[in-house]
């Protein structure tokens, strides 16, 4: 299992991650969201991800339910 993957929603802050590194998050309900990361608060706690496909971008707290996946799983 990658340091990106987990089989749990994570209730602490979000790893360190690399600014533009690709990025997938699924939630308990399977939804997904695929793209690159476009920053991130300096607590770690929120993440704003640029969608794949030009679909802007999403803000994702790390309570918001959803955990890491790699890129491409």
């Amino acid at each position: 299992m990658s340091t990106l993957q987990s089989t749990k929603p994570r209730h602490e802050a979000w790893p360190e991650l690399t600014l533009h590194q690709d990025l997938v998050l699924q939630d308990a309900r399977g939804n997904r969201i695929e793209g690159t990361l476009d920053g991130m608060t300096t607590d770690r706690s929120t993440l704003w991800i640029q969608l794949k496909g030009g679909l802007g971008r999403q803000l994702v707290h790390h309570q918001d339910g959803y955990w890491l996946e790699a890129a491409g799983a």
